[in-house]
Formats: structure tokens, C-alpha cells, sequence
């Protein structure tokens, strides 16, 4: 017998003895086998599935739309005139920079391939990565750059970035390659290369004069991880929302999500009704106020609601010029004592926002804590326990102006001083902009204030009046206002005493010899301890001369269908960085076994 036919033979026999063992059983033994054998069959699929799942792994698909409400028309989406927040939101998305930020808010690269410092702190070199292409397939070169930046420095453009190009060379070496060269080293200058670049062949026909007519400050072309595919516009020609479409060829890669929409709205209120009602996927720079909103979420829709300081920090400043009683320092240092800080952030801020007795934001404080010496710690434990905590703080601020003299005005029940002069009366205005969180605060320091001792009148304007009318002119005694600071500090505009006046944004009117000295050599020092170090004593010297009354830095709130998957949040500069990350975030889903993700990557 040949091997085939034995190994048939064998089968036959052993299907026979099968067959003998089923027939030898009784029907409730043949059912029993059979139950016993479904158990064994459903048991083993189900732990198949179960290591199978456990196995696959969820990974991001392309596809899905993100639809996002924000407040404001857009008028120059534009990275060299962009002033609006939905300016700044949508050219944040059409526009790519040499560098740009990650998930932690570390600066990385963009459009550049690598970059170098010269020795003496003053000439950047950038390469730019060779593959790199704008929305409508033209290449991006060191060209594109240079002409960006010279017309970011051209004082006929009327760039709200001029100053961070004034007396800045560019020069393009090769296609490729480029320079910046400064006059003297400036630590934040890296931070200015996150400007969005223009197409030069787009953009070069057009004089200064011509810059801000152009059809392509509202449709524009960049390089960045979105594009324009159509606005839509109401019967007067007005956008009612932006169509972007995921950029394919972008430098960090395409983006998952595949459509972006803007819906523009009069106010962020309205774009919060629409979010409730689920028409929108998110609404980001919401006031703390509009949050109990969220529990008429109608559907199915769960909401994450995002936050992270801004970097910024809010304070009241003096300006002793037009009221100099601000010139006493008794004066100042009673008003600091009796604000009510934690009120500020608990009552009106509803806890998005951490309380400030420095003038550095909290997330540099933060820093600086981690990396310097313990003396750090104990000052800033210390200056938490003072003021804003102490029930007495109204009795204290009035001891510290009886101390130096002033006496209560029983009739009016305001304190004067009395001098060789003139009587001075404890009497001044209190202004800022009409911001409902902003007025808020103004009115409880106003009634903290006069019950001290002090007589407040309040004054609101419209933000351009302030700005224009205002701040720019200095013609305010006490002003409710925000610093808006960078990742790298530089304080040199807003306490040097070359800055007092308008373009200068010392509004404090702040002079002093040694600070100047401090905030002169952060700018160009190199070594990072060095650097907290100075931070650190600039904001002791600020602090004891009570120079203004540090409040709070505030939140950015960004409320988000959980829909939309990898949102990361960094402290924020401005509030388009939210998007810093968007080409990472996803919608749709895949789920594979991990070999499988590793061969896609």
C-alpha cells in the first residue's frame, strides 16, 4: 500500500470510529456533546475578538469638518496687517512662518529645515526645508522671506509687527538660505520668525499703498496647514463664513481634519447659543460667564472645555502726571493692600485665572520657581499670604495713610493731607475699556477703595476712544489694563523709562535707573538662570516701589465638541496659537494592529 492510499485509509478509519462513538450515545448524551461544543465554538470567538480589539490600536483618519464659531468680520487676513481675532485666527491656518510652536509651546521649525546663531548673538541663518510649496503649487524660497520681512519693516504698510522688524537685515544667501542680522543681540528674536510668509509673485506688483486694497487680504494664499476654498457672503457682499480645506502639501503634513469652517458671528454670545444648539464644533476666548450655557447642550455632543493662561498680566496703572498724588508712595502702597484680588478671579473671573501681586505673568512665575533657588519660593509664598487674604486689609491701607499723615474728612468721609501748599484730597479716576469682566472689576475696586477712604469715579470707553484717546495720549490718572506679553518676555517696552511715551507702552510712566539696567541686559543675555535671575529681581524692584497694583492673569477658555480628538493648549501669547497643533488634530478614526500603523507612518 502506497502512502496516499494508506493516508486515506487512516482518515476513513478514523472518521468510522467517530461516527461509532456519536451513534453509541444516548440523544441527551449527543445533546449534552453538542451544547458542550457551541460553548467551546462562541467561547473561543469571543476570545479571539477580545485579544483582536485589545490588539488594534485607534489611529487618526483623514476626513470629517470642524466647524468654528468666532466674533468679528475678517478684513485682512494677513499676517502683516492682521489685527481682529478672526484675522489673526484665520491667518494662523492659511499662513506658515519659519518657525512655529508644539503641543508644549516650544518653538520648532516650520518652512525652515535648521537654523544658527552666530557667536556674538547677532546673525541668524536659516535653511529652509527644499520640498516646500504655497496653496497654489509655487514654490516657497528665501525670496518669499525677504520680501516679507522688508515689507513687514516698511513704515508705508502700516504693519502692527513694524517694530519687530525695524533695523533687522535680511538677506537671502541662496534659494534656500537666508540671514537676519541685528544690530545688537536680542534674545525674544526668535519668536518673530513664527510671522506667516506672503508669495512674493502674489504680492510684489502692489506698492505700500496698494498693500491693504488687495483682493488677497480676504482670500488669501500661503503655505499653511489649511486653504481657502470659498467665503461665503450675505447679499451685501459681507462674509458670513470661511470653507478652508486641509493643505496636502503641508510642511508638518497634512492635516487629518479634511474641512475647516469659520462661521462668523457680531459676538462670541451668539457663537455660544449656536454652540448649545449644535451647530458648531467650538467656540474659543468665551467669557467664564457664558459657561453655565453648556448644560442646554442639545444632542448627544459631550463638550471639553479647555484652559490656559494668557500671557498676561492685568493691573492698575498710574499715571502721576495727571494726578499726582500718584506720586506718593503711601498712596499706592494703601490702594495695592486693600485689592481684593482673590475676589477679582473668584467672583468675576469665576476661578479662570490666577491672582498676581509681580508683574510677570503666572506661567513665568511658574518657571521661574521650578528652576531658580528656594529664596524664589519663599518670596512668592510670602507675597501670596499678604493683602488679598488679610481680613483687615481695609483697616491696614488705612493705617499706612495715617501714618504718613492723612487724616479722614469726616464730612465727605475721604481722606486729605494737609501740606505747606495745598490740601490733597484721595480723589481720581479709574478707567478701562468696555469689557464686562473689565467693568466689573473697576466697579469692585472702586467699592473696595472708597472704603478705604478714597473717592473713585469710573470711567468705560469703547476699546478704539481708549486706545486712541486714552492710553496713547496718557490721559488717564488710574487705568484697569492688560500687558500683553510674548513666551520670551521682553519688558523693555512696557517699564524702560525711554518708553513713557506713546509708541512706548510704559503706562505706568515708570522711571528708574537700576530697572532700566536690568531690562536692558535682558535682552541680550544668552545664558538662561541668568535670565530668571534678572526676571526675578526686576519684579522685586517693580513690586516694592509699589509702581501699580498687579491683579490677575486671566484664562483662554475653549469649549470643544469631544468630537474633535488631540486638542493640546500651550500658555498662549494670542489666542490663534490655539491652533499652533491643528494639522494633529482628528475626527475620524481608524483602528489597526500597531505592525500595521507602523508600515502607514
Amino acid at each position: 500500500m502506497d502512502q496516499t492510499t494508506y493516508t486515506q485509509h487512516a482518515r476513513e478509519k478514523r472518521g468510522s470510529y467517530l461516527t461509532d462513538m456519536l451513534l453509541d450515545l444516548s440523544p441527551f448524551e449527543r445533546l449534552l456533546a453538542f451544547i458542550l461544543l457551541v460553548i467551546v465554538v462562541v467561547s473561543g470567538t469571543a476570545l479571539l475578538y477580545r485579544l483582536d480589539e485589545g490588539a488594534r490600536v485607534e489611529t487618526p483618519r483623514s476626513g470629517g469638518v470642524h466647524r468654528e464659531g468666532i466674533a468679528g468680520t475678517p478684513r485682512f487676513v494677513n499676517p502683516l496687517l492682521a489685527i481682529s481675532e478672526a484675522d489673526k485666527d484665520l491667518a494662523t491656518l492659511v499662513y506658515a512662518g519659519l518657525m512655529t510652536r508644539d503641543a508644549q509651546g516650544t518653538l520648532v521649525p516650520e518652512l525652515t529645515q535648521s537654523y544658527s546663531l552666530s557667536e556674538d548673538g547677532r546673525i541668524y541663518t536659516f535653511t529652509l526645508r527644499e520640498d516646500l510649496v504655497f496653496h497654489d503649487g509655487t514654490p516657497v524660497t528665501s525670496e518669499d522671506v525677504v520680501f516679507t520681512v522688508e515689507l513687514a519693516a516698511n513704515a508705508a504698510v502700516k504693519s502692527p509687527v513694524l517694530a519687530n522688524w525695524t533695523n533687522v537685515a535680511v538677506e537671502a544667501l541662496d534659494t534656500y538660505t537666508l540671514t537676519f542680522t541685528l544690530p545688537e543681540p536680542y534674545m525674544p528674536f526668535l519668536e518673530n520668525t513664527t510671522l506667516g510668509i506672503l508669495p512674493k509673485h502674489i504680492w510684489n506688483e502692489l506698492s505700500p499703498e496698494e498693500f491693504q486694497f488687495s483682493q488677497f487680504n480676504m482670500t488669501p494664499v500661503g503655505a499653511g496647514p489649511y486653504k481657502v476654498e470659498q467665503v461665503v457672503r450675505d447679499r451685501s457682499g459681507i462674509p458670513e463664513q470661511y470653507e478652508l480645506s486641509a493643505f496636502e502639501e503641508y510642511a508638518l503634513g497634512a492635516p487629518h481634519i479634511a474641512t475647516f469652517v469659520f462661521v462668523l458671528y457680531d459676538t462670541l454670545q451668539e457663537a455660544m447659543e449656536e454652540y448649545v444648539s449644535g451647530n458648531l464644533d467650538a467656540v474659543g476666548g468665551i467669557s467664564p460667564s457664558y459657561l453655565p450655557m453648556l448644560q442646554e447642550v442639545e444632542g448627544e455632543v459631550d463638550t471639553a472645555v479647555y484652559r490656559t493662561p494668557l500671557l498676561r498680566t492685568f493691573g492698575v496703572f498710574f499715571n502721576h502726571n495727571k494726578q499726582p498724588l500718584f506720586l506718593r508712595d503711601e498712596v499706592r502702597h494703601a490702594l495695592d493692600v486693600a485689592t481684593p484680588r482673590h475676589a477679582l478671579v473668584g467672583e468675576i473671573l469665576k476661578g479662570y485665572g490666577t491672582v498676581l501681586e509681580s508683574p510677570l505673568p503666572a506661567h513665568t512665575q511658574s518657571v521661574i520657581q521650578s528652576r531658580s533657588t528656594s529664596s524664589v519660593e519663599t518670596v512668592s509664598d510670602d507675597s501670596q499670604s499678604t493683602n488679598t487674604a488679610d481680613p483687615n486689609s481695609i483697616a491696614r491701607a488705612q493705617a499706612i495713610l495715617e501714618d504718613a499723615g492723612w487724616t479722614r474728612n469726616e464730612g465727605a468721609d475721604v481722606y486729605e493731607l494737609e501740606t505747606d501748599e495745598e490740601t490733597v484730597r484721595l480723589s481720581f479716576a479709574l478707567s478701562t475699556v468696555n469689557v464686562p469682566e473689565l467693568v466689573a472689576a473697576v466697579e469692585l475696586l472702586a467699592e473696595r477703595w472708597r472704603s478705604v477712604g478714597a473717592e473713585v469715579d469710573i470711567q468705560v470707553y469703547d476699546q478704539l476712544d481708549l486706545v486712541q484717546s486714552v492710553i496713547r495720549p496718557r490721559r488717564f490718572e488710574a487705568l484697569l489694563f492688560g500687558m500683553i506679553h510674548g513666551h520670551e518676555l521682553d519688558l523693555y517696552a512696557f517699564w524702560h523709562s525711554s518708553q513713557r511715551n506713546d509708541p512706548g507702552r510704559n503706562v505706568a510712566q515708570y522711571a528708574d535707573i537700576e530697572t532700566d539696567a536690568i531690562l536692558e541686559q535682558l535682552r541680550t543675555e544668552q545664558d538662561l538662570q541668568t535670565r530668571l535671575e534678572l526676571y526675578e529681581e526686576f519684579a522685586t524692584r517693580v513690586s516694592d516701589q509699589h509702581a501699580a497694583i498687579f491683579l490677575y492673569t486671566p484664562d483662554y477658555i475653549y469649549v470643544v465638541s469631544k468630537n474633535i480628538n488631540n486638542v493640546a493648549l500651550h500658555p498662549l501669547a494670542g489666542r490663534e496659537e490655539r491652533f499652533d497643533v491643528v494639522h494633529t488634530w482628528y475626527v475620524d478614526t481608524n483602528e489597526l494592529w500597531p505592525f500595521v500603523r507602523d508600515i502607514l507612518d
